[in-house]
């Protein structure tokens, strides 16, 4: 209903522009009219029929009436252009100053960044009252290489801007690419005071921090996101990662082990942190949550091995072909090593028969040899 009335009132308008007092179509206010209803296509056709040999035509109108199609059809390249014309023409500079911000707008989308810089330059008054104005400039001057021009563009921003936080983290990025990292680290720690909370961004800025091969700085701003995103079990598990990183294990595991308490999905690799940490009462526990009941068995039957818990994992047979895991070769063969560590050669044989992937066939071969060791001489049995 609502698009009905829009269209509705369209139409009216445009019978209001279409015939002036002389009855001639008046094609700039009718495209100036679909422009602002979003008839976008339409307003370019309407534009294309105007006379520009007219000499009741507002030439500097015109062109950058034009210029706003262009660019919102995304033809930036061909909206600058109507855009300087209009500029060529207007003799009232202040009617001006506008058209360079779309032209430094479009000359972004092109990646052209010293025009953007030059437009922005033609109005220093308006750029001076918008910060976002600023962090545009500075992060031309990066793209451009002129990275002391971008420092000093956010430095004289933050001047006069303080509470811009986002020239902080504009900031942040510039100084992990000079591999500046304390200065990094200072930014982040400044954003972070001025910032409403916003876990998405911390995580940005320890990750950035963490592929940069600085991980004891992010563990550092990690622990202080711990402790203002205490229920975030992304922020526990980036954490993880990086005690991870350090070698850490068992303390990764307990915290695989909080995070799992705010999303269970985290309780596989909680169990499988304290199976590398060779803390397997834990890992077993933390395996006895798991849901997926395949996943459940596969990781149990790793963790009894690993322990040596053989007889654990025989006593299992039965679940693990109740759940299709034997069809498995890589779960049939640790099953038959277990039946080796046993003793129980004849059941062992007949899983390692079944077996026909190369690197598992190899294992296979090498398990008969030790069990032909074993019953040649059991001192030589390695059980």
């Amino acid at each position: 209903m609502r698009r009905i009335i829009t269209i509705f009132l369209t139409v009216a308008l445009s019978f209001q522009v279409l015939f002036a007092k002389n009855e001639e179509v008046d094609f700039v206010q009718l495209a100036a009219l679909l422009l602002k209803d979003g008839y976008i296509d339409r307003a370019y056709e309407t534009l294309e029929q105007v006379d520009l040999n007219s000499s009741t035509l507002d030439k500097p109108y015109f062109y950058m009436l034009k210029g706003l199609v262009l660019t919102k059809k995304g033809e930036y390249k061909n909206a600058n252009e109507q855009f300087y014309k209009s500029i060529e023409l207007n003799k009232d500079i202040n009617a001006t100053k506008p058209i360079y911000l779309y032209i430094a707008q479009n000359s972004f989308q092109l990646k052209d960044y010293s025009t953007t810089i030059k437009a922005l330059d033609k109005v220093p008054e308006i750029v001076e009252k918008k910060p976002k104005l600023q962090s545009l400039k500075a992060e031309c001057f990066w793209k451009l290489d002129k990275k002391n021009e971008a420092f000093n563009t956010l430095d004289h921003l933050l001047q006069k801007y303080p509470n811009y936080i986002s020239a902080y983290k504009q900031r942040f990025y510039y100084f992990i690419t000079l591999q500046l990292y304390q200065s990094a680290l200072e930014d982040a720690n400044n954003y972070l005071k001025k910032a409403k909370p916003n876990e998405t961004i911390m995580l940005n800025f320890i990750n950035a921090l963490r592929k940069s091969g600085q991980i004891d700085r992010a563990i550092e701003l990690a622990e202080k996101a711990k402790i203002n995103y205490n229920n975030s079990a992304k922020i526990i598990v980036m954490l993880a990662h990086l005690y991870i990183d350090k070698g850490m294990i068992h303390s990764a595991a307990d915290l695989f082990n909080q995070a799992s308490v705010y999303n269970p999905k985290y309780t596989k690799e909680a169990a499988e942190m304290y199976r590398r940490a060779k803390d397997y009462v834990m890992a077993l526990m933390k395996n006895a949550q798991m849901l997926n009941t395949k996943e459940k068995y596969k990781q149990r039957i790793a963790i009894f091995l690993e322990f040596g818990d053989f007889e654990r994992v025989i006593a299992s047979r039965s679940a693990l072909e109740r759940n299709g895991l034997l069809d498995d070769e890589n779960m049939r063969y640790a099953l038959a090593y277990a039946y080796y560590m046993e003793g129980e050669f004849d059941k062992t044989e007949e899983l390692l028969s079944t077996l026909t992937k190369p690197e598992l066939f190899k294992k296979a071969t090498e398990l008969r040899v030790k069990i032909e060791q074993c019953k040649e001489n059991i001192w030589e049995c390695d059980l």
